[in-house]
């Protein structure tokens, strides 16, 4: 609740600082709420919750504010031998490009990121930094809302990856991505 007063005072400021032109130009802001699955490098397979708040710079130019949280389900196999549960919270600072396909009704957001993540596992915490990467489809569903997704659905059902230089036990390194993430957008 208070990122989300945090995110919510941050529009208000930055709407009252610019002048009457300026607003008219740039109007668009969205909030998202997005769920679906995590799996890391650590054989931990979670349940996601993702919140952000997206701004309009300019032309196709956006910024998002996002926290986003796993916790631990169970185990996914990948390339690593032993299994870490994981439990995650990570904030970014992300900017995106807009891709147009069918004007307001459907289009892709490229984006790159660079957050602060921490990482829990059987009661002990690690802290650092991390990167991502992220390609979504929106899909317009009222003048209002967007269905946002993985682009690639079927083929692909993921639309975000991150990395970040962490260890953990015989673990190097961390990286995880969402597998079939599902969400609300709501223009503001």
């Amino acid at each position: 609740m208070r990122i989300l007063t945090f995110l919510l005072l941050i529009n208000w400021f930055g709407i009252n600082s610019y002048s009457q032109d300026e607003q008219s130009e740039i109007k668009d802001d969205y909030l998202t709420i997005q769920s679906g699955l995590i799996i890391d490098g650590y054989n931990s397979l979670g349940v996601r919750t993702f919140f952000e708040y997206q701004k309009k710079i300019k032309n196709k130019w956006y910024y998002g504010l996002s926290y986003e949280h796993s916790r631990h389900l169970g185990f996914f196999i990948n390339d690593q031998l032993n299994e870490l549960n994981s439990n995650l919270s990570q904030l970014s600072l992300n900017g995106y490009y807009k891709l147009s396909v069918a004007n307001e009704k459907l289009f892709w957001l490229a984006g790159v990121g660079l957050g602060a993540l921490h990482n829990n596992w059987d009661n002990h915490d690690s802290f650092g930094i991390s990167v991502n990467a992220s390609f979504t489809l929106n899909i317009k569903l009222s003048k209002r809302l967007y269905l946002e997704t993985s682009p690639l659905i079927i083929l692909l059902p993921v639309n975000r990856v991150y990395y970040s230089p962490m260890n953990a036990d015989e673990f190097d390194d961390f990286y995880a991505l969402t597998y079939f993430p599902f969400g609300l957008k709501v223009k503001l």
